[in-house]
Parts: structure tokens; C-alpha cells; sequence
């Protein structure tokens, strides 16, 4: 049963490389937050690779549902934590010598591998899943416990377990020397006592994996289980055979498993560190209409950024209804423009990726890739205008979207006259509204805003101060002095103050 956790029935290849639009919109910042441990590093290329259809986002959907109950959470996180534990020790094992004291610990660690799947399977058994994947988790563990191989394995410890609870010895140690002999008297039976001095050797002792060229010398115990084989050579040879035949004794597939649910354990735990009363989650309705709405969102980035700093972050929302699919966003300067964009990405994105996203009563247009052209400078070293490159960005844009994308332009034009800007901006606007997929254009132009096929949206300031941002982006009509004025009072251009200044000189 080739079974993933992420994936419904064909697995998505994964995409090693970041998408381009990642640092427009942080991403790549949240992705960073997300995978701050060395450990994790391998679970990066999920994050880059977005679902393409509506079965796959709600398959994760679903598991994000059901790790909505703490206790379903905690349990399976506990218990995949303990199978990592294993693994590292089992790996840790495999690369050390391989004498008898670390076959004495790879048995121990046989041991507690075979006890933690069975615990798993215990406990799963018995939870009422809704979700496909976990279901698909259950049959995964019920089929591996009563399967062929495991039982196999099962067997054979137990047989080298009466092995050695067979061999009963004495010792003399006198000197530097070990003596060890077969006969066995109950009133000296020091075979307990050795097995209480090899106990500390268990994988919990070994946390680093020692030097290749490293020689440990001899020790009490491993020269026991050199006079030992000689003295029991046939049960050893069997003991020997048993290890020689098990090195690979973790399953592949459930490695597989333990690493895929680490995707949303990591994401979970961004969720509790970031969500608060102001904040919140949640798993949107991700669909192939256009109609959307947002509530309460926010650029997840910045409320990182934030937390860290303890600073409080603005939520917006925003809705599109009906034919809408062009935003024209304008507004005051540092007045939340750009951060509204980067929010209006986030969701769309991480919706794709079938985790939670920033904000309640979601509802989300799958889309089939993300376009940003934010402000661009000059490059020198082709000699190309800062117009130039943006004219050559928007082409490339609009020659790759369809009416399923997403396009986010950002405050580009801005090197050109007023004129020449709206122009051009509206030559961009009939292309857009040709292909009919959803875009934000933030811009200074608020001419662009008395089109008719478009939806504005602009960033405020507060009604009794205009230096102040409130960072609220809100509906409105019609935009022909949304900012100016605000410019105008912090550079002392109203008519009142030029009006004094004149009158006083």
C-alpha cells in the first residue's frame, strides 16, 4: 500500500526551487518560521509546492479537522514523536560499530519500535475518524502489524529472547582478567548483575554518532560477549544471523509517514504561537467561483514579525461578488497598501496548500499560479529605465495568466508622468479584463478607479488627523482626492496654511 498523508491518490512531484513570487509576499519569511529547525529543512519543498485541484486541499483539510480536537493531537503527535525517536537511534545504531554491546542496543531498540507501532495501532483502532488520510492511517498500521514481514520480525526477536534468557553463566573477575564459565550456581548467578551493567548501554545514552576512525576500548561487557560466543557458539551464530538479516528492520513507508506528518505538526504549531483573540485561523472554502471573502485577515508575515516584537497587527477583509474580479487599491502613503497585497497572496496561496489560513468565514477561487510586479529599480547593469523593466514584466505576466490566476501589481508606473501612467495602466486593465482572472492593482492613479469593470478599495486615514494611518483598506466610490490632502497637510500645501503664509509676508 503505497500510502502518503498528503496526498489523495497521485503524489504532486515537488517543486525544490521557490517560486518566484515568494519574496514579494514574504513567504519566504513564513516559510523560514516554519522550518527554523535544521530538522525539518526536508519538509520545504511541500511548502513550495501548491495542489492543483479541490479533492487534494480538502484530503488535508480534513486531518487539520480532526487536529482541531487537542486530544486526537496530542496523542498522534506524542506517539510520532516517539517513532522519531526511534529512527534517530535506529540510524544511530546502523552507523556505529558493529559489535555485540550495539547489537545488545538494536535489540533494545527492536523492542521499542515493535512496542510503539503496536501502541499505535492500539490507539487508532479505536478513534472514530472523518478524515479520509487518518482512515487511510488506521488500515496503513492494522495491515503493517498483521502483515507477513512484521510478524516475521516479531517472532524472530522472540526467538533470540529465549536465546539469551537461555544462556546462564558465571564470572570471576580477578584482576584485569574476566573469567566466565557455563556452570551456573542460583546462589552466584551474576548474569543478572551483567544484565543490570549492559542495561545503560540503550540508545537514550547515545545521542551522537561516534567518529568513523574511533576504537573504544574494550569494556567489561563486550568482553563477556566474546568469552560468551565462544562458550554458546550455536546460539550465537543464530543471535548473529538474526542482526546480520535485520539492519533495515525500520519500514520505509512508515518513515515516509513519520516525515509527511510533521507538515502539519510544524503548521500547527505556527498557529498556536501566532493565533490570539484579534488573530485567528481558520480552514477556508476553497472553490472554483470567483465570488470570495475574507474576513479579518491579515499579512501572516508581519503578525510573525509582530508577535516577536509584541506590536499589535491591523486585520482587513474584503469581498468580490458577481462579475468582480479587478481591485484598484489606492490610498495615502505607508497607509497598508502593500501589506493588503501581500495578505490578498498569502491566503490564496496557503489556501492551495490545504492548511488554515489567516482570518474567518474564508471562502477562496482556486487558482492555478500567482503573478506579482512589485517596484522595481533601475538595473544598471543592462542600462534598461526602471519603465522599461516594468513594461517588459507586465508582458511576461499577462502572457502567462489565464482567467484562473491570481495577478498582484504594485505601485508600478510610478517613474512615468500621470498621463502616460494611466494610459499605459489601462491599456494593462483591458488585457486583465480580457482574460478575467482576479487582480489587484495598487497604484497612485485614481483615475484608474472611475472604470467602470473594476472594484475600489482604498487605505484611510483617520478623519481627525490626516497624518494618521488607521490601516483599515475599506470600500469606496469614486477617488479624486482619497490621499492628496493628506500630502498636502504634512508638507504644509493646504489652501489655509499657503493663505497664511502669504498673508504674513
Amino acid at each position: 500500500m503505497n500510502y502518503s498523508i498528503l496526498f489523495k491518490d497521485k503524489e504532486t512531484k515537488l517543486n525544490i526551487k521557490m517560486p518566484s513570487f515568494f519574496t514579494d509576499l514574504k513567504l519566504d519569511q513564513i516559510k523560514d518560521a516554519l522550518y527554523y529547525s535544521d530538522a525539518d529543512k526536508y519538509l520545504v519543498p511541500y511548502f513550495y509546492t501548491a495542489l492543483n485541484n479541490l479533492e487534494d486541499i480538502k484530503y488535508r483539510q480534513e486531518v487539520f479537522k480532526e487536529f482541531s480536537n487537542k486530544e486526537i493531537y496530542q496523542k498522534i503527535k506524542q506517539f510520532f514523536i516517539r517513532l522519531l525517536t526511534i529512527y534517530n537511534a535506529y540510524i544511530e545504531n546502523k552507523e556505529a560499530n558493529d559489535n555485540y554491546s550495539n547489537k545488545s542496543r538494536r535489540l533494545k531498540i527492536m523492542n521499542e519500535y515493535i512496542k510503539i507501532v503496536n501502541d499505535i495501532n492500539s490507539y487508532l483502532s479505536n478513534v472514530n475518524f472523518n478524515s479520509l488520510a487518518l482512515n487511510r492511517m488506521k488500515d496503513w498500521f492494522n495491515g503493517y502489524i498483521n502483515g507477513k514481514e512484521f510478524k516475521s520480525f516479531v517472532l524472530r526477536i522472540d526467538e533470540v529472547k529465549k536465546i539469551l534468557d537461555g544462556i546462564k553463566f558465571t564470572f570471576i573477575l580477578k584482576g584485569n582478567e574476566i573469567f566466565v564459565d557455563e556452570t551456573h550456581d542460583n546462589d552466584k548467578d551474576f548474569s543478572i548483575k551483567i544484565n543490570e551493567i549492559t542495561s545503560v548501554f540503550t540508545y537514550e545514552r547515545h545521542n551522537h554518532i561516534p567518529d568513523a576512525n574511533f576504537e573504544p576500548t574494550p569494556t567489561v561487557d563486550e568482553e563477556i560477549y566474546a568469552k560468551l560466543s565462544k562458550l554458546y557458539k550455536k546460539e550465537f551464530i543464530k543471535i548473529i544471523e538474526f542482526f546480520d538479516s535485520n539492519k533495515e528492520f525500520y519500514s520505509l513507508e512508515l518513515l515516509k509517514i513519520v516525515k509527511e506528518i510533521r507538515f502539519y505538526f510544524t503548521y500547527i504549531q505556527l498557529i498556536d504561537k501566532i493565533s490570539n483573540d484579534n488573530l485567528r485561523f481558520s480552514i477556508p472554502e476553497v472553490s472554483l467561483d470567483y465570488d470570495e471573502i475574507s474576513t479579518e485577515s491579515y499579512d501572516l508575515a508581519l503578525a510573525i514579525k509582530f508577535n516577536f516584537e509584541k506590536r499589535i497587527v491591523v486585520t482587513n477583509s474584503y469581498d468580490l461578488k458577481g462579475n468582480e474580479r479587478m481591485i484598484i487599491l489606492t490610498g495615502p502613503n505607508q497607509g497598508g497598501k502593500t501589506t493588503f497585497s501581500r495578505q490578498l497572496g498569502q491566503i490564496h496561496y496557503l489556501a492551495r496548500l490545504g492548511v488554515p489560513i489567516q482570518g474567518i468565514n474564508n471562502k477562496i477561487h482556486l487558482i492555478d499560479n500567482i503573478y506579482t510586479s512589485y517596484k522595481t529599480e533601475e538595473n544598471i547593469d543592462t542600462l534598461d529605465g526602471k519603465l522599461k523593466i516594468e513594461l517588459n514584466a507586465v508582458k511576461e505576466i499577462l502572457d502567462k495568466s489565464s482567467s484562473n490566476s491570481l495577478i498582484l501589481f504594485n505601485e508600478i508606473f510610478a517613474s512615468t508622468t500621470k498621463v502616460d501612467g494611466e494610459d499605459i495602466s489601462n491599456l494593462i486593465l483591458d488585457k486583465i479584463n480580457n482574460i478575467g482572472c482576479i487582480c489587484l492593482f495598487v497604484t497612485f492613479l485614481t483615475e484608474l478607479s472611475k472604470r467602470n469593470d473594476v472594484t475600489v478599495l482604498s487605505s484611510n486615514v483617520d478623519p481627525n488627523n490626516n497624518e494618521l494611518r488607521t490601516y483599515k483598506i475599506t470600500r469606496t466610490l469614486l477617488l479624486g482626492s482619497a490621499y492628496p490632502s493628506s500630502i498636502q497637510a504634512k508638507y504644509g500645501l493646504t489652501y489655509d496654511k499657503i493663505r497664511r503664509d502669504l498673508d504674513e509676508n
